[in-house]
């Protein structure tokens, strides 16, 4: 009976424990340290405290320099070979990055490239009951009363803030210039906002390259919304959006990249991007066609293409509009040395 009593007391501590042990997240789909490890564990370089991925600031900048169609069609070539399962009805596909890209946007200045580390927020359609409980662990944890400020207080340097507002459905805006001031301060960059946003002139006058995409401009103030989840998958339009992928957005839209392909995006682009500068020259001076601009260099083409390469590699900034576009000497020069060492195509 001793025995009995004793038992059922450690069952009761073990289970006392893990009541205690286990921590109610102030917003049910927000990622823990843990699960932010795992669901971006692709992802084997630099992070955050919290887990978030945290690409290199190199990377980012020369991203700046790819567009968005470059961009996608690299994603879409793409594809992970291990731990796939079927998807839709059961069936096996090549399972490639097609759902990338999201267009639609009206973008505040549409000269202003918003390129960083993507930092989400979730908000849901406003239900009293979901929103009360949220709203007391929150105070819990230490937050305001203000929800809609939740994700923007976490920012960090050079972070792109990205929020699903209900799908983009409610006209109440989510962000005018007192939280785009704020945006802009903590993070230097710009946003991407699947809703709307308020006080165009005064976001405007915020910072030169303050910048933010948005579903429209209206001039209700956020409300009838609350906050389901922060730094934790999102949908923006058909595109799934982790904390730490790379934004990319223009006035083509927006592209967000897997910070795992981050690297391999911009190595592709620049490639191609000296390969287009050098096809399309030849094509003005009339010496190559349309057919061998577009990809079908005769074999005496790809040795002068290398030959310029290396004979440009200090220099190629001048043949850019934004020499910062030109991809570094290093780049070039290891480039050049790939192509020489590639093996001539069978005919």
């Amino acid at each position: 009976m001793k025995t009995g009593k004793s038992y059922f007391s450690l069952c009761l501590a073990i289970l006392v424990g893990q009541i205690l042990c286990t921590s109610v997240k102030a917003q049910p789909t927000s990622l823990t340290k843990d699960e932010m490890l795992y669901y971006t564990s692709l992802w084997k370089g630099e992070r955050f405290p919290d887990g978030r991925p945290k690409v290199p600031d190199d990377i980012i900048h020369r991203m700046r320099y790819v567009s968005v169609t470059e961009a996608w069609q690299i994603l879409n070539g793409l594809s992970d070979t291990e731990g796939q399962g079927t998807i839709s009805f059961g069936e096996f596909r090549r399972p490639t990055y097609s759902n990338q890209y999201y267009g639609g946007f009206k973008m505040m200045r549409e000269d202003v490239v918003i390129c960083g580390r993507a930092s989400t927020i979730h908000f849901l359609p406003y239900r009293p009951d979901l929103n009360g409980l949220v709203q007391q662990q929150g105070t819990k944890d230490g937050r305001g009363r203000g929800q809609y400020t939740w994700g923007i207080d976490q920012l960090q340097k050079g972070d792109v803030y990205v929020a699903n507002v209900c799908e983009g459905i409610l006209d109440a805006s989510h962000v005018g210039d007192n939280l785009g001031t704020t945006i802009w301060t903590k993070t230097g960059n710009g946003a991407v906002i699947r809703g709307t946003l308020r006080d165009l002139y005064g976001n405007l006058a915020v910072d030169p390259d303050w910048n933010v995409m948005i579903r429209d401009f209206r001039p209700q103030a956020n409300s009838s919304n609350l906050v389901i989840g922060i730094n934790c998958p999102i949908q923006v339009g058909y595109v799934t959006v982790m904390p730490g992928d790379i934004v990319l957005g223009t006035r083509e839209g927006v592209v967000f990249v897997p910070p795992q392909f981050a690297q391999q995006v911009v190595e592709t682009s620049e490639k191609t991007r000296v390969q287009d500068l050098f096809a399309h020259e030849g094509v003005r001076q009339g010496r190559f066609t349309a057919q061998q601009a577009d990809g079908g260099f005769t074999p005496e083409m790809n040795q002068e293409f290398t030959k310029w390469l290396l004979n440009n590699a200090d220099n190629m900034g001048k043949f850019f509009e934004d020499p910062k576009a030109a991809p570094s000497p290093e780049f070039i020069r290891a480039y050049a040395k790939e192509r020489q060492n590639m093996k001539p195509p069978q005919r």
